[in-house]
């Protein structure tokens, strides 16, 4: 059994890289836009970025202006149309996605769906100067309590792709559930789906996306998630949750972003007193998708 005093040292650790994270210079609160595009879209100049944007054939497209600014698409200036594939960012990538800036900002893009399962697609820019400007020295969290940290089995299923609710209303993202993470909290067994995120470093991480009895009054109402890790090469077996590693989605920090709901077998019918709270200043929900 590890000792309580290795798990709070750990976790301080965590804590304290987790709140550096959030003003990396291109994180996720360094978001600055959102512009949505659909199939067919053709010649769409947007506010903050050079050139014009389509949609063609499911591909988001940049083509250069005749002249004047251009963007850095992997290292090198286009000099005529390029894709820009979705699913560039720091956290979890989809790895054909390349490095994209134009002058300090960087530019990725994304793809979703509507409520009617439509295909959508939208550009994001990032402004490292809005991340630096901002403070989160005073986030809080709970105090780390092994009370939490809990044994857990996971069983494995077949991928599924599911277009999930999200905070941006009428968008929909696709999440991946992989199995099932089985807890015991308060004398009460829940099953949770775990969905899988790919990351760069790390490969298939595990992560349940929980609401409970403290979502939207001591910490952030759209939920909390948590990253697990596998007990197993093989990545089939997890044997702990430790819930002191709660943090909310990214959509607690910025508007721009498409946050997933939790599915209703993540809500706990209980206050989990642990990991991350809600930020100090509450965030004025501004939609980014007209419909």
């Amino acid at each position: 059994m590890t000792a309580p005093e290795h798990l709070k040292g750990q976790w301080r650790e965590w804590r304290h890289a987790r709140v550096a994270e959030l003003t990396r210079p291109y994180g996720w609160t360094a978001l600055v836009a959102q512009d949505w595009l659909k199939e067919g879209d053709a010649g769409v100049e947007l506010e903050l970025l050079p050139g014009t944007w389509s949609v063609e054939g499911g591909k988001v497209i940049y083509t250069p202006g005749a002249d004047g600014p251009n963007l850095s698409v992997d290292g090198e200036h286009p000099t005529g149309p390029v894709e820009i594939v979705p699913g560039r960012n720091q956290t979890y990538g989809h790895f054909a996605s390349v490095p994209v800036y134009s002058g300090d900002l960087e530019v990725e893009t994304i793809a979703r769906t509507t409520d009617d399962g439509e295909s959508l697609y939208a550009v994001r820019v990032r402004d490292p100067r809005e991340s630096a400007r901002k403070d989160f020295s005073n986030l809080e969290s709970y105090d780390y309590d092994v009370a939490w940290r809990v044994p857990a089995s996971f069983t494995q299923t077949e991928a599924l792709d599911i277009e999930t609710v999200t905070v941006e209303i009428g968008v929909r993202e696709t999440t991946t559930r992989i199995g099932v993470l089985t807890v015991e909290l308060g004398g009460e067994r829940y099953e949770l789906a775990v969905i899988g995120k790919t990351s760069d470093n790390r490969g298939l991480v595990p992560v349940v996306h929980v609401r409970d009895l403290t979502s939207g009054d001591t910490t952030y109402g759209a939920g909390r998630v948590l990253e697990l890790e596998w007990a197993d090469e093989a990545c089939t077996q997890i044997d702990v949750a430790d819930f002191n590693y709660l943090t909310p989605l990214p959509c607690a920090f910025t508007n721009f972003v498409t946050c997933p709901i939790p599915p209703q077998e993540n809500h706990l019918r209980l206050a989990v007193t642990a990991g991350e709270k809600r930020p100090e200043v509450t965030l004025e929900r501004v939609l980014t998708f007209a419909g």
